[in-house]
């Protein structure tokens, strides 16, 4: 489906073709590049074949000659309903999975494990570890983005297993977010955003 977004600057209006549009990006090429600087807020409209019209203001965040990127958040009931599909990006970090007791070890344990971060989105992550993970309860999961000393990297989330399987070496596990506080959904967020962008910039149109 071809979308089409104009945005309004000044008393003029240009349209351009959307080329990607995923979680809070949004990348539009123009005939032309535009005289619009990087942190300018535009008024949007938003067309899928001329069916669907949809009103906002979004954010520029980067720009190369005609083309455009644009930060646009869905509100909350949109981000709920997924009505926008959020990327997932492979990673391989160091992360650490504890939850708060094991089988056998007391009821006022604390267990620990690390664990490879292999893949990441804002609704869940992917795991591999070298030995069983124990998932009868919620885990406490934490990662460092950007690795360690960098405290703008740090997230920290609740998870809950919802899928897992073993080769010859490792075990998998797909879990689902189901607990995260705001300043660690922001990181998150962020650097997801990151990753589309630079993913996005890469790209020869």
């Amino acid at each position: 489906m071809e979308s089409f977004l104009q945005i309004k600057k000044g008393k003029q209006f240009f349209e351009g073709s959307v080329t990607y549009g995923e979680g809070d990006l949004i990348e539009v090429v123009f005939q032309e590049a535009l005289e619009v600087a990087v942190g300018d807020q535009l008024p949007c409209l938003l067309t899928d074949n001329y069916e669907t019209i949809s009103n906002f203001e979004a954010v520029v965040i980067a720009k190369e000659k005609n083309r455009l990127f644009l930060f646009h958040s869905p509100t909350m009931i949109e981000y709920r309903e997924q009505r926008r599909r959020y990327p997932r990006f492979d990673v391989s970090l160091d992360a650490w999975i504890q939850c708060n007791s094991v089988p056998g070890q007391g009821n006022f344990s604390i267990y620990t494990q690390r664990v490879e971060l292999t893949n990441l989105s804002l609704g869940g992550v992917a795991l591999r570890a070298d030995k069983p993970i124990p998932h009868e309860e919620q885990l406490i999961f934490s990662t460092e983005l950007y690795g360690r000393q960098r405290k703008d990297g740090v997230v920290r989330a609740e998870l809950q297993v919802i899928h897992e399987r073993k080769d010859k070496e490792s075990y998998y596990y797909g879990c689902k977010i189901v607990g995260i506080q705001a300043r660690y959904f922001h990181t998150l967020r962020k650097y997801i955003l990151e990753r589309q962008l630079e993913e996005r910039r890469q790209l020869k149109l």
